[in-house]
């Protein structure tokens, strides 16, 4: 639905959701960005130099607003916030089309202060050195957004489509497991791998 003819930078980068929302990111363009908004394509640098800036913009935006649980609880073990975390960010991905592959394109590397410090001392209570909790954090960022990537993008909707010419006993187990790992969900299947990720990652 087009907005009012506004050029605020809120609004533009609302505009950009939707239309990223719509279209996928390939297709995002400052031109249908401008045309939702009503306004004349040279309006929107005004407030960004050019897309890639835009993009970075809406990228913040997305995690912003819809990453809900980046700081820990009083208390909270830091494996647990370290898991909630990464669903979080997942989350947050996954709630817009191409949402990781923006994040993994556009999103800053340079995290809020006051966040990273609260992440980093939980984990340093816990017996990490900084340097191995900011590390640690990273792996686990960098494994969120790959799943949410692989789950955005693969083939046949993230199913197990096995092409098989055999029918001996061994086949007909494989098949049937991959069935029941179907059934389970993409969520089992993240949630498998961040747990593992997060045990290799406890301090000694």
């Amino acid at each position: 639905m087009p907005y009012p003819s506004r050029t605020d930078q809120a609004s533009i980068v609302s505009a950009a959701l939707e239309v990223l929302d719509e279209r996928g990111l390939d297709d995002v363009t400052l031109r249908a960005i401008a045309d939702r908004l009503g306004i004349r394509q040279p309006a929107l640098y005004h407030h960004f130099a050019n897309k890639g800036a835009l993009l970075d913009a809406v990228a913040d935006e997305i995690l912003t607003r819809r990453h809900t649980d980046r700081l820990p609880d009083d208390g909270e073990q830091w494996d647990a916030f370290v898991a909630r975390n990464a669903r979080s960010m997942r989350r947050a991905m996954l709630s817009i089309r191409d949402g990781a592959r923006l994040i993994a394109s556009a999103g800053s590397r340079s995290p809020q202060p006051d966040t990273a410090i609260a992440q980093v001392s939980l984990l340093e209570r816990a017996g990490f050195t900084a340097t191995d909790a900011i590390t640690a954090l990273i792996a686990v960022s960098r494994y969120a957004i790959g799943s949410a990537i692989e789950q955005q993008t693969a083939r046949d909707g993230g199913d197990i489509v096995i092409e098989i010419d055999r029918d001996d006993d061994g086949a007909r187990r494989f098949v049937e497991s991959a069935r029941q790992v179907v059934a389970l969900g993409q969520d089992h299947e993240f949630e498998t791998g961040l747990n593992a990720l997060i045990r290799g990652l406890a301090p000694g």
